[in-house]
């Protein structure tokens, strides 16, 4: 089936005057969880991963997916068709610095690439000789005959009570931050901004709750809303001062500002290219500044962080439960990480306010634990067995927060490398849960908390150390992170984050221990002289004791770990029966 698709895509291209295609896994929202009619890489290429690219020429292609792939992208992905490459070792540009030749006609989709990413294609081509050209239609959508419809879920209010503020009231102070700009509308096409804006939410992303739609944002607060009518029958979500349209109508609407030379602000960053390109075509200004709406959404209110303690509760609750219960399981094979996944679910589900998963639960057995966006399917399920670890990731969606969280078990005894290594992972984690850093600070700056331990014995791992999380949105939102590589936004009081150092042993085990934590102000010691931050944990569970050597932790160590089980152990013990608080006063007992 790829062969045959990939043939009808060259068709399709020189049908359009072009000998090549860039293929970006994204919408024109920019979003991470796509619905099925917009997963055109999966489409062409089998690979059904959250992050890649695909490049077609006529005689040869290729896949590009990073570090927690490597394995997924060699199991979906035919090699006689697409050479799979690692996107950190060899990124698109560097294939197509290779195999671009003099002459050739490279085509994309320009509402599916950002400025800077067409600005790098727009150099190889002129260093190789070659041409690109942004194509009309996406010729993906051209061929694929039995495309999936766009998502027709209804929209519903998200009330006040758990966003902690009015639409009216964000927009008021997003626009002002618009005419500071120098701006008269601000162009949105991401759909968790979108949702946060207008106190909204949807159903037509899988995991977030969102709506695919696209706003322009006056500086006076007023507000043009680009949505399928569809969605909004029934009681009406937004006010008088927002102007709703069909979907569709967003072109015909920059087309109007262009006439009326409005000046547009548009984040190249985070939309792309064709709206700010159809922007300037019809004479609008373009002004190239930051969205305001990021930054103001990952700064949690008072109401929203009242919010995430709450969920985070019931939230830690329902795991604890399913620890106890996988406690209780004989390792004869019997039960598998389907199983496992499922009844954690189930323990979640008994929470009224449940609203799904935040993200497709991660629920990995020993080698298959080493992937560290392991997705488990029939064909992968594992049975749980002793003598390894099992790790499962995962999370809640609620009205009033977002919950990710991971833990690392162990199955029966653990060998004395899981322990060392497990250790050194919680010492980073510890050591970063306890970093107390000035205002201005970026995430990036804190990564190497959690990895120095590991770095100590030649260790690491290929992912970031923490991402932003939404208060019931996306379980991964910008633009705050920790990571070695674009983690170069100041953290600031009331940003939620992840901190979830790991290893993984390749074909071996994984080790993930992952915390959701606070950002908030610190007490200012005697003589100090800047203001300070620090972090607050959110995510209560337990850590397993069995995987730790306490002879690697330092009395410090030692005692954040007993304050932590201490504090789980009085938050959770409330929301369980008596078979779960006696585990629970077990699996917290001081070291």
């Amino acid at each position: 089936m790829s062969a045959e698709r990939l043939e009808a895509l060259r068709r399709q291209l020189r049908q359009q005057g072009a000998d090549g295609f860039v293929l970006q896994r994204t919408d024109q929202h920019g979003s991470e969880h796509l619905p099925p009619g917009e997963e055109r890489l999966a489409w062409l290429t089998g690979f059904t991963g959250s992050a890649g690219q695909a490049v077609v020429l006529q005689d040869k292609a290729a896949v590009f997916t990073d570090g927690r792939y490597t394995v997924q992208i060699a199991q979906e992905v035919a090699g006689d068709l697409f050479e799979r490459c690692d996107s950190t070792a060899r990124p698109p540009s560097k294939w197509l610095e290779a195999e671009l030749q003099s002459g050739v006609v490279l085509g994309y989709d320009p509402k599916l690439t950002r400025k800077a990413e067409r600005q790098t294609l727009e150099r190889l081509c002129r260093n190789r000789g070659a041409t690109l050209r942004a194509l009309d239609v996406d010729p993906i959508d051209a061929i694929w005959q039995d495309r999936p419809p766009p998502p027709l879920a209804p929209v519903v209010a998200h009330d006040e009570r758990h966003a902690g503020e009015s639409s009216p009231a964000k927009r008021q102070r997003i626009g002002e931050q618009i005419a500071a700009d120098g701006a008269d509308w601000l162009l949105v096409t991401a759909c968790d901004s979108i949702a946060w804006l207008l106190n909204i939410r949807g159903s037509d992303v899988p995991f977030n709750p969102l709506c695919l739609s696209h706003l322009l944002l006056a500086a006076d607060g007023s507000a043009r809303w680009f949505v399928d009518p569809e969605k909004l029958e029934g009681e009406p979500v937004v006010d008088a001062t927002v102007e709703t349209r069909g979907y569709a109508a967003i072109d015909d609407a920059l087309d109007e500002l262009g006439a009326a030379a409005a000046r547009v602000l548009v984040d190249p960053t985070l939309n792309a290219v064709g709206f700010a390109d159809r922007l300037a075509r019809a004479g609008a200004r373009v002004v190239e500044a930051k969205d305001p709406i990021p930054l103001a959404k990952a700064k949690k209110n008072e109401t929203e962080i009242e919010g995430a303690l709450a969920a985070q509760r019931r939230d830690g609750a329902a795991v604890v439960r399913f620890l106890a219960w996988l406690d209780q399981q004989p390792l004869d094979g019997s039960l598998t990480e389907i199983d496992a996944a499922a009844h954690l679910h189930d323990e979640r589900a008994r929470d009224p306010l449940f609203r799904g998963p935040s993200f497709e639960t991660i629920s990995a057995h020993g080698p298959n634990a080493a992937l560290p966006h392991y997705r488990v399917s029939e064909t992968s399920n594992r049975p749980l067995t002793a003598g390894t670890l099992y790790l499962v990731d995962s999370g809640g969606q609620y009205p009033d927060g977002t919950t990710d969280i991971t833990r690392t078990i162990a199955l029966g005894q653990p060998t004395a490398d899981m322990v060392l290594r497990f250790t050194l992972v919680l010492k980073g984690h510890i050591a970063l849960s306890e970093a107390i850093f000035p205002e201005g600070t970026a995430g990036g700056q804190l990564d190497m908390l959690a990895r120095q331990f590991l770095w100590r014995r030649g260790l690491d791992y290929d992912h970031g150390t923490g991402h932003g999380i939404g208060s019931y949105l996306c379980v991964h939102e910008g633009p705050q992170r920790l990571a070695k590589r674009g983690g170069d936004t100041a953290l600031e009081a009331g940003m939620i984050l992840s901190n979830e150092p790991g290893y993984y042993q390749p074909e071996a085990y994984g080790i993930r221990i992952e915390n959701l934590v606070l950002v908030e102000a610190a007490p200012m010691p005697e003589g100090g002289e800047r203001a300070l931050l620090c972090f607050r944990n959110l995510t209560l569970a337990p850590i397993d004791r069995r995987l730790i050597d306490p002879h690697l932790l330092t009395e410090p160590e030692r005692r954040w770990l007993d304050t932590y089980h201490a504090r789980v152990l009085d938050e959770l013990s409330p929301l369980l029966d008596a078979p779960g608080k006696a585990w629970l006063e077990r699996a917290t007992a001081p070291l």
